[in-house]
């Protein structure tokens, strides 16, 4: 992989790599993967190595439907309530 690289392209991808570290991220897959094997070798049941990850994965992000969006504005003390000129 070296080879294919211009020495350019490895200063900054070392230049990037001393400011976004992946370090947390590769430890905690080679532990969660380790303890997984682990666990199957003694239980001898499957399990997948996401269970022991300390690390959360960003959830899916919800869309609010209008209904639900004025729903949680009731409860909001104050402010300037603006309704589309439709109604």
């Amino acid at each position: 992989m070296l080879d294919e690289m211009s020495s350019t392209e490895l200063s900054e991808w070392a230049d990037f790599f001393r400011e976004n570290s992946f370090s947390d991220a590769l430890l905690d897959a080679e532990f969660s993967t380790l303890k997984a094997q682990v666990f199957m070798l003694v239980t001898g049941k499957e399990i997948d190595a996401a269970d022991f990850s300390l690390l959360t994965l960003p959830g899916a992000v919800q869309s609010m439907t209008e209904q639900d969006l004025l729903e949680v504005a009731v409860g909001i003390p104050g402010g300037v309530r603006f309704e589309p000129e439709s109604r």
